[in-house]
């Protein structure tokens, strides 16, 4: 409750600011202002009440707000580096020269603000729209028994509701089967924030046109539990795709899936040690783990790939750079001993529409057992 309360109290406050940087270059008699106000202030709540009633409101008027406030979102952030630099400017400037600033300079660097801000953000848009084929050699050094070589799809982080639609699933279905792998795993996150949406639009019918000779595994990620544990594995139950939690897939006697659940949703998960008991290590040992976290475990364990997501990679810069210091490995190929590792920036996302300095995507890895 505390974290919340501070997200919100920090929400109100930018929005204030960007409030009063709007507000200063109105006339204070102009009927604009009255305008204005009530524009701002349904950007400001739509998001609040999309999510605080995520469960009750229609999903219609639901999707409408929550569309509205996470596109708000990203205003928000550019808008809030470009007052804030531009402020730094005026400021240097009014100290050497100093001269005060014109109503009109105000004017110019709020309407130069939104425009530049809506360009970025379009480029953004566009590229969350063309998700990548990402493509991978990869060499195991073990025998693959029945199979010699393999393509893995990988892909994470669809963020399924109100955002990311049946429609937008469907797209990306048509995407990841074009490109007909022999396996498909899903490392997380295919709920965002309520599995409400994904119910009543009746996903799982596009969930079950996923195609691969060898199945869909996947595992659960922390959004999962976000939008309620049970409802989220009820309906991807409902699925064809083989949810493990905190267990093991033998495929066809050759190798091994191992599924584990989420860090953050169960602190008191399996450890891993007690998973790959379970199976025979002198066959290819495959992890499905959503947070990239503890990656010298899988070390520890030999494992030969783990597959992660979670991060987005940051999704929009610049908080690539924090995530990039919260994580040994928040994006892309990690080598540790004989395991190797890919966190994927994911082909959905949460929140704002946009990929800025990152990319949606999918990995495809072509597996190579060489024994």
């Amino acid at each position: 409750m505390v974290f919340f309360m501070m997200v919100f109290v920090i929400y109100t406050l930018i929005n204030g600011y960007l409030f009063y940087r709007g507000w200063k270059t109105i006339p204070k008699l102009s009927p604009v202002r009255g305008g204005y106000s009530v524009l701002f202030f349904l950007f400001y709540a739509s998001f609040l009440v999309a999510m605080l009633g995520r469960n009750a409101i229609a999903l219609p008027i639901q999707t409408i707000l929550y569309r509205l406030g996470i596109v708000w979102l990203g205003f928000m952030l550019y808008l809030t580096i470009w007052f804030v630099i531009t402020d730094l400017i005026r400021g240097l400037i009014r100290w050497f020269v100093k001269r005060k600033s014109t109503i009109r300079v105000y004017r110019v660097q709020v309407v130069a603000g939104y425009i530049l801000v809506s360009g970025v953000l379009m480029y953004g848009y566009y590229r969350f729209l063309h998700p990548e084929v990402v493509e991978k050699e990869i060499v195991i050094h073990k025998s693959g028994v029945q199979y010699s070589k393999l393509d893995v799809l990988v892909f994470s982080d669809l963020h399924l509701g109100v955002s990311i639609d049946k429609k937008r699933l469907q797209q990306y279905v048509q995407f990841i089967n074009a490109q007909q792998a022999d396996l498909i795993l899903i490392a997380g996150d295919v709920v965002d924030n309520n599995v409400r949406p994904l119910e009543q639009k009746k996903m799982n019918e596009e969930l079950d046109q996923l195609q691969a000779p060898l199945g869909v595994y996947m595992c659960l990620g922390n959004h999962e539990y976000l939008s309620g544990i049970e409802g989220s594995v009820k309906f991807l139950r409902n699925t064809k795709i083989n949810v493990l939690i905190d267990s093991v897939a033998h495929i066809n006697d050759s190798f091994w899936i191992i599924g584990r659940d989420d860090k953050q949703g169960n602190p008191r998960r399996q450890s891993l040690k007690s998973l790959t008991a379970q199976t025979d290590p002198s066959q290819a040992l495959l992890l499905i783990d959503h947070e990239p976290y503890l990656l010298e475990e899988a070390e520890q364990e030999a494992i030969d790939l783990q597959v992660s997501g979670h991060t987005h990679h940051g999704q929009m810069w610049p908080f690539n750079y924090l995530v990039d210091k919260l994580f040994e490995n928040s994006y892309g190929y990690l080598k540790k001993g004989a395991t190797q590792v890919y966190v994927s920036s994911g082909l959905g996302l949460w929140g704002p529409p946009f990929r800025i300095g990152t990319q949606s995507e999918i990995v495809v890895f072509h597996l190579t057992f060489s024994k």
